[in-house]
């Protein structure tokens, strides 16, 4: 299956997981996120901050269908072709007039993976290639590039980088742009951490920098406003209670600066959290964290806000072969054509389980809760599916999933709902 993230030009293709569900398979489970993942790993349906679509180090991890790599030198080559058949009730996500069509998405991927005496560096792409029969208008294209390095230089100190090249689509109906062909963009990222710290120390320091360009690159008489370069900084501190269990403190500001209307549109992001990270036994772990959130906009006429926030991600394996991941998130979202921003509620049940070792099954629920800001609107989304995925071979899988996806909004002609099925093979050598 797929790893999709919203507004990653391919959200046209949450046909193949829910909004925010992992990429992964109830016979491969999903390891435990660090803090500094959190937000990654949870992103807003609304929001214009691209994030990268897959993790070419999970997939080095996991792979798919356990399969063998190709050694080049010290190199180790893991290539995958996914395809996927089926039909989308309501393509453009619309009230009325909903086209329905017959849907190809096709996904090769490539992934590098170098380890050096304890460093590791993971070179990947990715593409997704949507085609729909009856609407090519909708049709949409991603190619994604990621870099990542992982270096220990003692038992305290490391760092990790990670760079994203991203070029896709918003799919017609996933913004508020009110353009009738999906929006194109490019975007650059750039992220680092530095941990100081022993893995038995009482305490932990990270220190993480992130910078971001996104450009549109057609629609422009819409898009353009939507161009942003955007600089992000966080620091955490981890206090160690139990062998197990941490303290967290940690504070977050991202800023955000446009190309049109700078005056009107430029704000800073700031975050305060308090909270717990754990890893209390092989069958549970988490992290949870609670605290404010502001938002504030340089100039203009635009209302600032101060928010209750909350950030969570818990893990639970009950069995070898079970899993359960639920998480939640307090954020603000950049808008998309209609208001200043949102103020987004996001939350994720999402079950694996492998009936035997061949047949697994995974299944989703999401919910997210969009308040506009400078506008009278609000929406409830929500979105449920049942994907059942069984083992051919070692290197191939097959399966087909159920998806079922409706917005409610105060607003009625931003209501809409979807239903989707899909069949797919997936193969690795």
């Amino acid at each position: 299956m797929f790893k999709i993230k919203p507004l990653s030009g391919l959200i046209a293709l949450a046909i193949t997981m829910g909004t925010m569900a992992s990429v992964s398979y109830a016979d491969e489970q999903p390891k435990a996120l660090s803090t500094a993942d959190l937000l990654d790993k949870l992103s807003s349906p609304n929001s214009t901050k691209p994030k990268p679509s897959f993790d070419a180090k999970e997939f080095a991890d996991t792979g798919h269908q356990n399969p063998s790599a190709i050694e080049a030198g010290p190199f180790f080559i893991y290539p995958t072709l996914d395809i996927a058949l089926g039909r989308d009730s309501n393509v453009a996500r619309t009230n009325s007039r909903e086209i329905s069509s017959a849907a190809t998405l096709l996904s090769p991927s490539i992934v590098a993976d170098l380890l050096n005496n304890g460093d590791r560096y993971v070179l990947g792409y990715k593409g997704k290639f949507l085609r729909y029969a009856n609407s090519k208008d909708n049709n949409t294209d991603s190619n994604e590039l990621q870099f990542q390095a992982e270096n220990t230089y003692s038992a305290r100190l490391n760092t990790q980088v990670l760079g994203n090249i991203l070029y896709a689509e918003d799919a017609n109906g996933t913004t508020d742009s009110g353009s009738s062909t999906p929006d194109r963009y490019r975007s650059l990222s750039l992220k680092g951490l530095l941990g100081y710290g022993a893995a038995e120390a009482t305490g932990r320091i990270e220190l993480e920098t992130g910078i971001q360009n996104k450009r549109y690159l057609n629609n422009q008489s819409v898009t353009r406003f939507f161009d942003q370069d955007s600089l992000s900084a966080a620091a955490r501190f981890f206090y160690r209670i139990t062998p197990r269990t941490r303290l967290l403190f940690e504070a977050r500001v991202q800023n955000f600066d446009y190309v049109v209307n700078p005056d009107l549109q430029n704000n800073k992001e700031y975050r305060f959290y308090t909270g717990a990270a754990w890893d209390a036994s092989d069958y549970f772990s988490g992290t949870v964290k609670v605290g404010v959130l502001n938002k504030n906009y340089d100039t203009g006429p635009k209302d600032d806000i101060t928010k209750f926030s909350y950030e969570a991600l818990l893990h639970f394996t009950p069995l070898s072969y079970s899993s359960i991941e639920l998480s939640a998130l307090r954020t603000p979202s950049e808008a998309t054509g209609s208001g200043n921003f949102l103020l987004d509620d996001l939350f994720n049940l999402q079950w694996n389980h492998a009936w035997n070792n061949y047949l697994s099954t995974r299944s989703y629920l999401n919910y997210v809760q969009s308040d506009y800001s400078g506008i009278t609107r609000s929406d409830d989304t929500y979105a449920t599916g049942l994907a059942v995925d069984y083992k051919l071979s070692r290197w191939l899988k097959a399966g087909v999933e159920l998806r079922y996806e409706k917005r409610n909004s105060n607003i009625t002609i931003q209501d809409y709902h979807r239903n989707i099925f899909m069949v797919n093979l997936s193969g690795s050598l």
